[in-house]
This record gives structure tokens, C-alpha cells and sequence, in this order.
């Protein structure tokens, strides 16, 4: 007889007298099927468990101890599925939170200043060739008339030594002018019913005409800054980085506005276009690595809102300052006072876990409870939990039992990580992220190159520059706003691709519409749709990469909005061209990044 006790049943072969050798060494608790035409007779279940009454009772778990009158409640996050081990102590959108993020996003208003102002600084004016000093009592307009191209750049090749003045009128104009050939000018006059602008300060016009190159030197520090900051940032942390970069924003920029030449200028807006850029990428990573949740993707689009409303007070500004330089230093030096946070600027937790510094991160905390007044519901084995998610390459090597090999080895492994700090070029373009990487170059350029296509040379499509520019921020200030309930509602990927394909299609459409008006309101349109893509795209490229490179990552889509930057000024000289040929570049690019978008993984 073998007896198999299977799941607690005892079955007996009644053709054999012992138990098997198999169901013996099993102890009887191994399956084993029976042989064909055994027949199998279940005799008893048995169950080992002891059914007193003592193992059925419940346990008592001692009730947790009530909050503090007055505090405010402490939600269990780790059961979130938007949780993760800081947002466990943090919370996602805290009083702590609100007020760091509140403060971080008005660091977007100098830099955007700095960006933006060179468009009022370099408005175009009214020129012509300068009298000499005999003819200063001529009439203006006849001397434009008699002496000069209607470009005002060449000037009649004559000796105005000769000529006479009286009552206003030249008296002995020679008769065979028209016969004579143009010259250079080399002295130019501006009206003086306008704004003191750069180019009538440094005579950048005809010949000296560089403003697009004048333009583009910042523009090439910001693309420097943008792939620098990130290797900065992720080396040395947000805050420092930030705040360092923030100061010589402020003190470079009051400097410029002492230039002595257009090669001062050039050189000092290349300075601060560098450190504006890194100003909005730290600040930026800094905001949403500093809450959890849905509140990464609302703070971030909401971090870009000042960047319009820059738009409007810049338009303000420019109006009632009409010298550059005071403009330069009002937009500059009195931001200098954002130092007074440096202390007590919160470093990013996130970035102090991946690299495994304890003791800041959990300071961090503590002063974060305490200010949303949940000190007490601080669970006292915290660091714990922090110390189990610290990545393995950053954890502290342990010391072997007395082995000095082992001891040698660890201590090489240790310097090989070098504290957790890797090479980020490597990871974005490793076999994980390379296509992410690949397809956030193509979306940055072709949006900025829609964006700020628009944003720096809507005074291009005609109308007043102040109301423009005004009108066009107040709109896309309130599109912003909206494309948070966008966003919330449709999802973030498909947003972005109705934001990057609308503003592609409105450019198109300009060769639709016969009125000028019309273009202008397409365009306008066309830019606070791309605006609200300009303010989620951040987010969107901050998720699809891990903490440890996040500011690296965004740095890369900055890099490409440096080089569409870059191009954006030589852009608009297609309109010699085609009045309208700008506008259909601006078109093709939506309709590229909006294929580009639909490649992309989607995020929550």
C-alpha cells in the first residue's frame, strides 16, 4: 500500500501492501500523478491548522496617534500611483512646495527680459546721410531730396564746401547733379521723435547693418548654455548652479548697458545669453523635481507663464523708457536682490537621492514638514526608506571581515563611480534614450524656430510694435493658462501634437488670406498656440528621462532651441524673397514636429 498525501488528502493504492520508496523519501507531500487504472480513494482531509479560537481572533493594531489640532492632514501617499519614495515625505503640492515654485518661476521674467528687450533696443528708425555743418540750416526735406537715395545710404558725389544757405534754400545748387555720381555716407542723423536705440547709437545701418549678427551672439551663448547647464547642474546641483548663473545674468547685463562698442555689446550679450539660458533650464528641472504627480506637469507649464506676461511689461516698459541703456539697466540690476534666497534655496531632493547625500536630503525634509506642519507625522525610521532607494553605484562600500584585497577592490570600484557621477552624453545617446534624444532635436528646433520666428520678428508683418508684441503676450498668457486643462484632460503627448500642427497649419493659411490684417491675426494666433506648446514641451522632455541626467536631457532639447535660435534671424531675410516665405518655412517645421511628437513614448 502507498500512501500519497496530496494538498492534505491521504490516497491508498489498494493493489499494494507499502508505501513506495518515492512517496516515503517526500515524506508523502510530493505531487505525483497516479499510475493508469489505480484507483484512488480520498479517506480523509487533514488540516493541520489548529481552528481554536485563540488563532482566529484579529490582531489589535494600535490606532495611530491623531494629528495635531490644526495641522494639516498627512495622506497615505505610497499607495499612489503617482508616489514615489520623496513624494512618500514630501507630498506632491505642499505649502512648501507652493512657495519655492512661486519663486523660481520669477526667475523666467530677467531672463526672458534679457531675450526679449533686443527687440525694442534694435527697433528700426528713420535715417538719412547728415548735412555738413554749412548746410545745417537747410531744409531736411529738401536736402533729402536733393542730396541722397530714398534708401538714405549713398550721397550725392559733390563738394557741399561750395554751397550757400539762405533763408533755408541753397542758392547755387549745381544744375548737372542728376549727372553726378553717389558716395558712402559716412555720418547718418535719426529721428528724434523715437526710442534711442542701439542702431542709432552705434550707426548700425546700410554697410553697418549687423543686427541679426549683433542677434545671434546671444543666441550662440544660449545654445552653449543650454548643454553646459545640464553637465553643471547634474554635477553640482540645482541650487548653486542657479543661483551662481542668476548673479552673472544680473551683473554682466548691467554692465552692457556701459558698452562703448558694438564689439563690448557683442561679446557681453554672448556672457549673458550663456547664463540666461542655464537660469531657465535649472530653473525649470529645479520646479518639477520639487513636486510629484499630476502638479509636475501643471507647475511646469505654469513655470513658462511668466515668460508671456514678460511679453506685456516688456511692451510697456520699452514705451515709456526710451533710452536702451536705461532699459538695460532697469531689466538687469535690480534683480540682483533673488541672491537674498541663496541660503535657504532648497536643493532638489531628487537629485540629492541619486546621489546618496542623507543628511541634506533628510534636513531637506524636516524643514519641508515643518513649514507644512507635519513634523509630527514624520515616521522616526524615515531615513530608512531613503537609504533603500539611494542607487547602488552611490551607496557606500562596505569593508570585508579583515580582507585587504577586498578592501582594495572596493575602494577601486568606489573611484570608478566617482560618487555615483556619470557621464550623461553617454546615458541620452545610449541604446535606451537615443531615439528619445534623436526625436527631442527635431521638436525643439522646428517649435522654436515657429516660436520665436514669431515672437522676436512679428514687427516684420507690419503695425505698431509695442501694441503687437502686447497683444500677442496677453493671449498667449491666457493659452498657457488653458493648456493646463488641456493637458490634464487630453493627455500630454496628443496636446502637444495639436499645438505643434495648429500653429503649422496657421502659417500655411497665411497664403489664403489677401489682407495684411489677415496675416497679422493668423500669425498671432499661430504664435500663442505654439506659446502653449513652448510651455509644456519642458515637462514633456523632463519626463522621458531618469533624475540622474533630467537636467542633461532638457539641456539637449535646449541645445537645438539655441540652434533654431540661431537661425531664426537669417530666416526672415527670405522675405526679400517672398513676403510670406517665413511664415511657410514656419508652416513645414509644425507639421515635421507634430510627426516627430506622434514617435515619441507617451508619459503620464
Amino acid at each position: 500500500m502507498s500512501g500519497v498525501l496530496r494538498r492534505g488528502s491521504l490516497s491508498f493504492d489498494l493493489n499494494k501492501g507499502r508505501g513506495t520508496i518515492e512517496a516515503n523519501l517526500y515524506g508523502g507531500y510530493r505531487e505525483t500523478k497516479p499510475a493508469p487504472g489505480t484507483p484512488e480513494i480520498s479517506v480523509i482531509a487533514l488540516d493541520f491548522r489548529r481552528y481554536s479560537d485563540d488563532l482566529k481572533k484579529v490582531p489589535v493594531v494600535p490606532a495611530p496617534p491623531a494629528p495635531p489640532a490644526g495641522s494639516a492632514p498627512n495622506p497615505d501617499l505610497s499607495q499612489d500611483v503617482d508616489s514615489d519614495v520623496i513624494s512618500n515625505f514630501l507630498g506632491h503640492y505642499t505649502r512648501w512646495s507652493f512657495l519655492w515654485t512661486f519663486l523660481l518661476c520669477l526667475l523666467q521674467l530677467p531672463t526672458t527680459f534679457h531675450l526679449f528687450m533686443f527687440v525694442f533696443q534694435t527697433a528700426p528708425k528713420d535715417f538719412w546721410c547728415a548735412p555738413p555743418a554749412n548746410l545745417n540750416q537747410m531744409n531736411l526735406s529738401e536736402w533729402r531730396n536733393l542730396s541722397q537715395t530714398s534708401d538714405g545710404c549713398l550721397l550725392l558725389d559733390l563738394d557741399y564746401s561750395q554751397l550757400i544757405v539762405e533763408d533755408g534754400q541753397v542758392t547755387n545748387w549745381p544744375a548737372n547733379a542728376s549727372d553726378l555720381g553717389y558716395r558712402q555716407c559716412q555720418d547718418f542723423e535719426f529721428s528724434d521723435n523715437d526710442a534711442l536705440t542701439l542702431v542709432q547709437e552705434f550707426e548700425l545701418v546700410c554697410g553697418r547693418d549687423i543686427l541679426s549678427l549683433v542677434e545671434t551672439c546671444f543666441l550662440v551663448g544660449a545654445a552653449a548654455g543650454a548643454v553646459l547647464s545640464g553637465w553643471i547642474s547634474d554635477r553640482f546641483g540645482r541650487r548653486h548652479t542657479l543661483m551662481a548663473f542668476v548673479t552673472i545674468q544680473s551683473v554682466f547685463g548691467g554692465i552692457l548697458a556701459f558698452s562703448t562698442s558694438v564689439a563690448m555689446f557683442m561679446s557681453l550679450r554672448v556672457i549673458i545669453g550663456f547664463a540666461s539660458m542655464t537660469v531657465t533650464v535649472v530653473s525649470f528641472v529645479l520646479v518639477v523635481e520639487l513636486v510629484s504627480g499630476k502638479w509636475r506637469t501643471v507647475i511646469g507649464i505654469l513655470n513658462i507663464l511668466p515668460v508671456a506676461v514678460t511679453y506685456v511689461l516688456a511692451s510697456g516698459m520699452a514705451y515709456l523708457i526710451r533710452d536702451w541703456r536705461i532699459l538695460q539697466l532697469v531689466i538687469s540690476w535690480p534683480w540682483l536682490i533673488m541672491l537674498g534666497i541663496w541660503f535657504w534655496l532648497p536643493e532638489s531632493p531628487r537629485w540629492l537621492l541619486a546621489q546618496g547625500r542623507l543628511d541634506e536630503l533628510c534636513g531637506l525634509i524636516e524643514r519641508a514638514a515643518k513649514t507644512n506642519g507635519t513634523s509630527s507625522q514624520l515616521p522616526t525610521n524615515y531615513r530608512k526608506t531613503l537609504e533603500a532607494a539611494v542607487p547602488r553605484e552611490v551607496q557606500p562600500q562596505q569593508e570585508g571581515a579583515g580582507s585587504e584585497e577586498v578592501k582594495g577592490d572596493s575602494l577601486e570600484a568606489a573611484s570608478s563611480h566617482q560618487s555615483g557621477h556619470v557621464n550623461p552624453l553617454l546615458v541620452v545617446f545610449g541604446g535606451k534614450y537615443w531615439r528619445t534624444t534623436c526625436l527631442t532635436l527635431i521638436i525643439w528646433l522646428t517649435l522654436i524656430i515657429i516660436y520665436f520666428g514669431l515672437t522676436l520678428h512679428l514687427s516684420n508683418l507690419g503695425g505698431n510694435i509695442y501694441i503687437n508684441n502686447a497683444v500677442a503676450g496677453t493671449i498667449e498668457a491666457v493659452s498657457i493658462c488653458t493648456s493646463i486643462l488641456v493637458v490634464l484632460k487630453a493627455g500630454i503627448r496628443r496636446s502637444l501634437i495639436g499645438y505643434m500642427l495648429l500653429p503649422g497649419l496657421c502659417c500655411l493659411a497665411t497664403n489664403l488670406v489677401p489682407s495684411q490684417t489677415g496675416v497679422i491675426a493668423l500669425a498671432t494666433i499661430a504664435k500663442c498656440l505654439i506659446g502653449a506648446n513652448n510651455a509644456i514641451i519642458p515637462t514633456y522632455t523632463a519626463m522621458q528621462y531618469p533624475t540622474i541626467v533630467r537636467n542633461f536631457g532638457v539641456g539637449m532639447g535646449n541645445l537645438a532651441a539655441g540652434i533654431g535660435l540661431i537661425l531664426v534671424p537669417f530666416l526672415w531675410h527670405l522675405e526679400h524673397i517672398d513676403a510670406l516665405l517665413p511664415l511657410n518655412v514656419m508652416g513645414v517645421c509644425g507639421l515635421i514636429g507634430a510627426i516627430a511628437i506622434c514617435l515619441m513614448k507617451d508619459v503620464n
